[in-house]
């Protein structure tokens, strides 16, 4: 999954000499919050962040050196069946009478478990490059 957010290889011959492989550098870039620095540029451009997003903290937790804690490939199938399919985008007025754009972002995890998350929009802060 890692390979395929970052378009790299597994086996990089410039990160093993930094001793450093591509599960490390990416874990790496999750927690200095520079994600979206090492993404492949199609991913970039055809997926959305909030997916985006919901991907990679998945092949986080695939990377977790405690195989018990590791999701299953059913869980991980799961999981992605339900961000493919949940992100909807609507349009609700202000108050002044302007209109604003939200993503919803529901994704059900198990029968039991789901998370919802509803946030307003702007293309400024969502995709900074789009305002240069």
């Amino acid at each position: 999954m890692v390979e395929l957010l970052t378009g790299e290889k597994a086996v990089s011959s410039i990160r093993a000499e930094a001793g450093r492989s591509l599960a490390t550098h990416f874990l790496d870039s999750m927690e200095e919050n520079v994600l979206f620095e090492i993404l492949d540029p199609r991913v970039l451009r055809e997926g959305k962040r909030d997916e985006i997003m919901a991907v990679a903290q998945l092949a986080r937790r695939c990377l977790h050196l405690n195989g018990k804690r590791r999701p299953t490939m059913k869980e991980v199938s799961v999981e992605l069946e339900a961000i493919k399919k949940v992100e909807e985008c609507s349009y609700v007025e202000d108050r002044d009478g302007g209109s604003r754009e939200f993503h919803s972002l529901s994704l059900e995890f198990a029968d039991s478990i789901s998370f919802t998350s509803i946030t307003p929009f702007s293309p400024e802060a969502d995709y900074p490059l789009l305002g240069e």
